[in-house]
């Protein structure tokens, strides 16, 4: 599974990197990530996801090819 990352969750992640593990919906993909970097946990919670450029709800369930997109909460004007 890819995954592409942007804004503050640079600071914890590479903007883009790979996972290798199954991973089913959004719930296990964000406990996999905090996993990694404890510290991207209060982000993550407020985060969006999207695979094929729309977004995914937590009951989605992803796939091993499926590039996922985690999007931070942004705001601006």
């Amino acid at each position: 599974m890819k995954i592409h990352v942007y804004a503050g969750l640079k600071d914890y992640f590479q903007p883009e990197f790979e996972l290798g593990e199954e991973i089913a919906n959004t719930d296990e993909l964000r406990a996999v990530l905090v996993k990694i970097n404890g510290n991207a946990g209060p982000l993550l919670s407020t985060c969006r996801f999207a695979v094929e450029e729309g977004f995914i709800d937590k009951n989605f369930k992803l796939n091993s090819h499926d590039t996922v997109v985690i999007i931070p909460p942004s705001s601006g004007g």
